[in-house]
């Protein structure tokens, strides 16, 4: 149940940041900070990355002011269960 939970969570919030950024979470290759974010997450494994974290780091290399980094923390922490220290890291990194 958790599960399901985190991931309807986490959908969600992806479609809000899709439509407050526009295409810019659909071209993900336009934002160095989001594979940077995620592969900080991963430990330097890109294979041990998890959806969660790729939406996190996707919001919050979005470049919204304020609100990029609010979704990329509350995703990531919240959802995702990231300690504080590591969320502010990963999210920093995604804004690039």
């Amino acid at each position: 149940m958790t599960g399901s939970f985190r991931t309807r969570i986490a959908a969600a919030l992806g479609t809000l940041a899709l439509v407050a950024g526009g295409a810019v979470i659909a071209a993900p290759a336009a934002h160095a900070g989001g594979p940077d974010c995620a592969n900080y997450l991963a430990g330097g494994n890109p294979h041990r990355g998890g959806p969660i974290a790729e939406v996190a780091c996707g919001v919050g290399s979005t470049g919204l002011p304020t609100a990029s980094k609010l979704l990329c923390e509350t995703v990531m922490g919240k959802v995702g269960q990231v300690g504080p220290a590591k969320t502010d890291t990963a999210c920093k990194q995604a804004a690039g």
